[in-house]
């Protein structure tokens, strides 16, 4: 038999300081993935916005050029940028008539809905803009 003077082991301060440090490193744990997921979701907003920008900027040419027409108006990009990363996206535009513009010719209101889906990120963003058509004396 062991004396008990000679009995080592761990004391209960010692134990209480490792299972703090533990708790600690897993909140740490879940404050980094969490950091993570709001990382891909930013990035999906981020290339959301630039879709839609794309969209504006092509119904603003198509505005000063007087091809701009009232109704749906399909993707003006590459095919290639609606997918990123293993995320599809879809950009949805509808042109209409803006409510103010009270029968001023090439006044419009865009408005570009971008949704994506992928295995770890689904949103949806919607923005609107009104268009005027440029140089309409030349």
């Amino acid at each position: 038999m062991i004396p008990v003077a000679k009995e080592r082991g761990f004391i209960l301060l010692e134990v209480l300081v490792a299972g703090l440090a533990l708790l600690a490193m897993a909140a740490c744990f879940a404050l980094f993935a969490r950091s993570m997921e709001l990382r891909a979701a930013d990035g999906c907003r981020v290339r959301a916005i630039f879709l839609a920008r794309t969209q504006f900027a092509s119904a603003q040419a198509d505005a000063n050029e007087g091809r701009l027409a009232l109704g749906g108006y399909p993707w003006q990009g590459e095919a290639g940028d609606l997918q990123e990363g293993g995320i599809d996206y879809t950009v949805e535009t509808n042109i209409s008539g803006a409510p103010d513009a009270e029968g001023a010719a090439g006044l419009y209101r865009v408005a570009v809905q971008v949704a994506w889906q992928g295995e770890t990120a689904k949103g949806k963003l919607e923005l609107e803009r009104e268009v005027a058509r440029h140089g309409q004396g030349e």
